[in-house]
């Protein structure tokens, strides 16, 4: 197995185990790893089926709730635009991480106004949704931010510093 394919994998397990274990609401790694799987998995079904089972898995044990489609729609965006973080520096990596909670909290704070219970379904609804999520949105950016720094950063020192294996089909 090609050594990108089992870093995702291992980062998808340490998102999953985030996820499960008690944490600040929103501040989880889901974002850097749909990033991250967006950047360096080669297949594009793949980029968006690992953070997707990432959380589907996790809402196993966790319980559904009436938004989780907006919320794996926005990380299945997140995921193929990580595409345009490959091979890029620190400056785009935060970037990506800023748009992605960004995205995240427009996507889902208009799911929660959508599902029509916490909110009228009205413009004054739809803002109240979005001023209610506020909190939460400093939370993913917060943890967007340092966890796709740290995975992009840990990825590249490997890379860098790791040396290729030949695989045994191109001896």
């Amino acid at each position: 197995m090609r050594r990108t394919v089992i870093v995702v994998l291992a980062l998808a397990g340490f998102a999953f185990l985030w996820r499960v274990v008690p944490h600040d609401f929103n501040m989880t790694p889901m974002g850097a790893l749909a990033l991250f799987a967006g950047a360096y998995l080669r297949q594009p079904l793949a980029r968006v089926l690992v953070p997707l089972a990432t959380l589907v898995a996790s809402d196993l044990i966790l319980g559904f709730h009436d938004t989780a489609l907006y919320v794996y729609g926005a990380f299945a965006v997140i995921a193929l635009g990580g595409v345009l973080l490959r091979r890029r520096g620190l400056l785009a990596h935060t970037g990506g991480a800023v748009a992605a909670a960004l995205l995240f909290y427009a996507v889902t704070n208009f799911g929660v106004w959508a599902a029509g219970v916490l909110y009228p379904a009205d413009a004054s609804g739809l803002l109240a949704s979005y001023a209610a999520g506020l909190p939460f949105l400093w939370k993913t950016l917060a943890g967007n931010v340092f966890f796709t720094v740290l995975f992009f950063a840990v990825f590249q020192l490997v890379e860098r510093y790791q040396p290729h294996t030949q695989s045994t089909e191109s001896r």
